[in-house]
C-alpha cells in the first residue's frame, strides 16, 4: 500500500513540475513568436505551431496543417511586409495561454491573436487570427 501511495505522489510531483515548466516557458515562446512576427519569418513561427491550427487571416478561416499555416503566413507577409509587432495583452490559465498584439506593416495595421495549448513540455499555437486593425 505504501508503495502505491509513494508512486502516486511521485507521479503527481512530476506532473506538477512539467506543468510549471510549460507555464514558465510561455513568455519565452511568446517573445520568440513576436520577434518572428515583426520580421515576417513564417518558418520561425511554424516551429511553435500545433500540428493542426485553427487559422483566420483577414476573414479566411479554416483548420489547416502546420505546413499550410506556414505557407499562408508566408503569403500574408509577402503582401504585408512587417515593420513591427507589439504584444499588448498576454496571459495563461491552466494549460492554455494567449497573446494579443498589433502588427504594423508598410501599408496597414493588423490585430493578431495567438492562442496556445500546453503540448507535452511546451506550448504550441493552436489558434491564430490576423484581422484588420482599426
Amino acid at each position: 500500500m505504501k508503495k502505491h501511495i509513494l508512486t502516486i505522489l511521485l507521479l503527481v510531483s512530476v506532473g506538477i513540475v512539467f506543468g510549471l515548466y510549460a507555464t514558465s516557458d510561455l513568455p519565452n515562446i511568446i517573445e520568440k513568436v513576436s520577434v518572428a512576427m515583426s520580421k515576417g519569418e513564417s518558418a520561425e513561427i511554424a516551429k511553435y505551431l500545433n500540428p493542426t491550427v485553427e487559422v483566420e487571416i483577414l476573414g479566411q478561416d479554416n483548420i489547416y496543417s502546420k505546413a499550410q499555416t506556414e505557407l499562408m503566413l508566408k503569403d500574408f507577409f509577402a503582401k504585408n511586409k512587417p515593420k513591427s509587432f507589439k504584444v499588448n495583452h498576454q496571459g495563461t490559465k491552466g494549460a492554455t495561454g494567449f497573446a494579443i498584439g498589433i502588427l504594423i506593416s508598410e501599408t496597414a495595421s493588423f490585430r493578431v491573436s495567438l492562442f496556445f495549448k500546453a503540448e507535452k513540455e511546451t506550448y504550441k499555437v493552436h489558434q491564430l487570427r490576423i484581422e484588420n486593425g482599426e
